[in-house]
């Protein structure tokens, strides 16, 4: 049996059959992510990072589930 890798979109836990996944496959998750909202990726103690849609994502990373969470895209990023 393949492994899947889980990730959070806000509270929402999904799981993925890769462990890489990009932007644009994030937000094609439904109810998906309008484009007129910015994804980001948590941290720990940094600004989120902003993911766009042709950026890879390792969700294999020691740091646990990896968080994503979404913003207008006038908005600042803050630290969640």
């Amino acid at each position: 049996m393949a492994k899947k890798f889980k990730f959070k979109i806000e509270n929402d836990t999904h799981e993925w059959p890769s462990q890489f996944i990009k932007g644009s496959e994030v937000r094609g998750i439904p109810p998906g992510i309008p484009e007129n909202m910015d994804l980001f990726l948590k941290e720990k103690g940094k600004v989120g990072r902003l993911i766009k849609n042709d950026d890879t994502v390792d969700l294999a990373e020691e740091s646990g589930i990896e968080k994503f969470y979404v913003q207008e895209s006038k908005s600042t990023p803050g630290t969640r």
